[in-house]
């Protein structure tokens, strides 16, 4: 098999056609919005590959590369060879050894899943997508604030660490994110990570103190979330089995997307 990087799909469409109407092998992030892939021939950080054999394509990947944070992300996956994701992988892994890799695809996809089962990966719940549809209920959101300098420290120290977007990731790229805070007293509760950047700004984080849940925080963040995205479009991703909060985004307004779920999985590239 070769691998070839391409700067244009146009001799791929019938594949991509092909692949994204099938739901074995269609992926979530081209479903969602075309311009995943179409968007990645003009941006500086992304790269697109074609994966043939004897002249025919077997694969078509975009894949995301900062290489100051040593990080990959599989932006599209598109294929139905285990050969052709294998092949794609050593690749990456030859040219970005040691870096960490993620991968968000169809979990349907076994040509996908398999090789990184075989690699070891370690692989997230499978998710849900919801978008925005509804009107949010009525929420005191008198405590909400945005992120200002006076509560950086406490944001900081109560932001997650095990995720990509840690709170300093995110206080460098603040073009990309709208912070909200719910605020008690001096004390942040909690905080609204949303990722702002695109046409349809997702919820990232919503994370609140345990001693502070079921007060209202959350619905109060998340109303105000809203409120300050007007006129964009909102989605989320929540866990498949995540009952409660897929309750809870649902009670907001939110409506699940089907066709669009996805699994996330990670590794660290190794040369193989």
């Amino acid at each position: 098999m070769m691998i070839q990087e391409i700067r244009s799909f146009e001799k791929y469409e019938g594949f991509i056609g092909e692949l994204a109407g099938n739901p074995f092998y269609s992926d979530p992030h081209f479903t969602y919005d075309k311009d995943n892939l179409y968007r990645s021939l003009a941006s500086k950080d992304e790269y697109a590959f074609a994966v043939l054999k004897n002249g025919t394509t077997e694969g078509l990947f975009v894949w995301l590369v900062l290489p100051d944070d040593r990080y990959i992300e599989m932006i599209i996956g598109f294929t139905r060879k285990e050969e052709a994701f294998t092949e794609m992988l050593s690749y990456m892994e030859r040219n970005y050894c040691g870096f960490h890799m993620d991968f968000v695809f169809n979990p349907q996809n076994s040509a996908i899943f398999r090789p990184l089962q075989m690699k070891g990966a370690k692989f997230d719940p499978e998710q849900q997508k919801m978008i925005l549809a509804g009107s949010p209920p009525n929420a005191a959101t008198g405590q909400i604030e945005l992120l200002s300098e006076k509560w950086m420290k406490q944001y900081r120290d109560l932001h997650r660490p095990d995720t990509y977007w840690t709170a300093e990731r995110i206080l460098s790229a603040q073009d990309k994110f709208r912070v909200l805070l719910a605020v008690k007293d001096g004390q942040v509760q909690g905080y609204l990570d949303v990722q702002c950047c695109y046409e349809i700004h997702e919820i990232y984080d919503l994370f609140i103190r345990p001693e502070a849940a079921r007060q209202g925080y959350e619905l109060a963040l998340l109303v105000k979330a809203i409120e300050l995205n007007r006129p964009n479009q909102m989605m989320v991703v929540v866990d498949v089995d995540a009952k409660a909060e897929i309750e809870f985004y649902t009670v907001a307004g939110f409506h699940r997307m089907e066709g669009q779920n996805s699994i996330t999985a990670s590794y660290q590239a190794s040369a193989s």
